[in-house]
């Protein structure tokens, strides 16, 4: 049986010779395409330029185009270069002198710990195929600006902490390329980077936290490439500071390290950034509102503790409000295992208003117990007191009759010498005063003068009977002290005040101070640009 394809093919309409006429005009298709970009390449590397025109044409800037057109009309920007340096016969590795302008540093996230810094990176390095100083035709030239079309080859420098980053691309792309006629090869461009970092918020927010640009190549290893730092090293621009509004950057610093992998070791490059923490935002911010909070706290001490409406409320309110203060910071801050010393004020705030809360709980349990107590004996007191007026007119009413008859008992209510007695109940205390004044005389009694006495003197029967009972009321109609809860309370205005006042002391003179981990250095300036 015939396979089905071969009927097809016997059956088709089309030519026997469509197929190698389709196939044929496909590879001229390709080989056309493959010319066309071999052209682009062939003009994008030997940068073909017009024609010079006297008119219209800056000569100079049309001869340092056409300069840079004929070092790379044979160039390969994939290969790097040899690593030959002036004055230095032995080829070595490429040494990549890097100088870094830092224009600002922005947008310190601490919950993130991160922050955003802007600045120039500019290398160096010397590419022998790039020198035209030996050549006769280019003798009045010594730096070539490349276009943005002209590519040499450019290390492959990476930031070993960036988390993002962008070239600025406006309106120009910033950037460019100068070759001077030596072959040393200058690339400068503008980057923004958003940079880890590695913060210690342990004196936060009076820390002073260290930030790093590490950079190095991706690709090349020690025995290619070689970062150094060029004579000008880092700068800083008049204005990197005025971009920071919570910190200022207080040293700048290079150094050199080594990053080592498992495909081996890799030159890198340190830019150590010294930020301190500007602390008159958070004095203004937090600090002095919640000392406020805490003396407010102790209005509650010259309360009275029976007025439970207002103490409770008061330290209620307090305590809340540094409560949400507290979140309100931690909200910002990263989760971390040890006590920042923002927590630490916070904590002792708190526990002050707590305290002042305790402090009446315990006042007002001390007040109704003092009360029941004093309402007890003031019972016992009147008990007494009846007892001991009732048994001295029994013992002396007989004699009243034997001296005055009926006719005296009016007379007798008044007197010249009494005792005035006094009797007062409180909530808290009870005051008995008693006062010895003029009474009668045993010449008016026999006489049957009228003495001057009051209804409310009685206390003659007290003075003339029996003297231990008149000891036993004195002794209990003393006056007696102050309250417990009314001497906590007193003490508590002193003692929480002068506390505070202390832990102030300790936290400023701990936390205050410099910083141990960055000493300052005198000798230190920032180079500004």
């Amino acid at each position: 049986m015939e396979p089905p394809w071969r009927i097809l093919h016997r059956n088709s309409t089309f030519p026997r010779s469509f197929g190698s006429k389709f196939i044929l005009s496909l590879l001229l298709l390709v080989n056309l395409f493959n010319f066309v970009e071999s052209a682009a390449k062939n003009k994008k590397l030997g940068c073909k330029r017009t024609a010079f025109n006297r008119r219209t044409t800056n000569y100079l800037a049309w001869k340092e185009q056409m300069t840079a057109c004929e070092l790379l009309e044979n160039y390969d920007p994939a290969v790097r270069p040899f690593g030959t340096v002036p004055h230095m016969e032995k080829n070595g590795p490429v040494v990549v002198a890097t100088g870094i302008n830092i224009r600002s540093i922005s947008a310190v996230n601490v919950r993130n710990m991160e922050y955003v810094v802007q600045f120039r990176f500019q290398q160096r390095w010397y590419d022998e195929r790039l020198r035209f100083d030996q050549r006769h035709e280019f003798r009045n030239l010594e730096v070539i600006n490349f276009a943005q079309d002209q590519q040499p080859w450019i290390p492959d420098t990476f930031f070993q902490n960036e988390r993002n980053g962008w070239y600025h691309m406006l309106d120009q792309e910033n950037r460019f390329v100068k070759i001077r006629k030596d072959g040393l090869v200058t690339y400068d461009r503008r980057l923004t980077l958003t940079l880890s970092c590695d913060m210690n918020l342990i004196r936060y927010p009076m820390d002073t936290q260290e930030c790093f640009i590490d950079f190095a190549s991706y690709a090349y290893t020690t025995k290619d490439i070689i970062y150094d730092w060029s004579e000008i090293g880092i700068t800083l621009s008049p204005t990197a500071n005025g971009a920071l509004p919570n910190f200022e950057i207080v040293k700048v610093k290079n150094a050199t390290c080594d990053s080592v992998t498992n495909t081996g070791t890799y030159s890198c490059l340190r830019v150590q950034l010294t930020l301190k923490r500007v602390f008159s935002f958070f004095l203004l911010q937090l600090y002095i509102p919640s000392a406020m909070l805490v003396a407010v706290s102790w209005v509650s001490y010259w309360i009275d503790w029976k007025s439970t409406a207002a103490r409770v409320p008061l330290a209620i309110v307090t305590l809340l409000t540094m409560i949400t203060t507290s979140h309100a910071i931690n909200s910002n801050l990263p989760p971390v295992s040890y006590a920042k010393s923002i927590d630490i004020w916070i904590g002792g705030c708190v526990v002050f208003i707590f305290a002042s809360l305790i402090e009446y709980s315990f006042v007002n349990y001390l007040g109704i117990l003092d009360e029941n107590k004093q309402m007890h004996k003031v019972t016992m007191n009147k008990t007494r007191l009846s007892n001991v007026v009732d048994s001295n007119i029994q013992n002396i009413a007989p004699q009243k009759k034997k001296l005055f008859g009926a006719n005296a008992k009016r007379s007798i209510l008044r007197k010249r010498r009494k005792v005035q007695l006094n009797m007062h109940y409180g909530d808290s205390d009870s005051d008995i005063e008693l006062r010895r004044m003029e009474g009668p005389t045993s010449r008016d009694i026999l006489n049957n003068n009228e003495p001057d006495w009051t209804m409310h003197d009685i206390g003659d029967l007290v003075y003339q009977g029996q003297r231990k009972r008149v000891e036993l009321i004195r002794w209990c109609s003393l006056l007696s002290e102050r309250g417990r809860a009314e001497r906590i309370d007193i003490i508590a205005r002193v003692l929480f005040p002068a506390a505070f006042i202390m832990f102030n002391i300790v936290y400023w003179s701990v936390y205050l101070g410099e910083d141990p981990n960055f000493p300052s250095d005198p000798d230190f300036e920032l180079i500004k640009s």
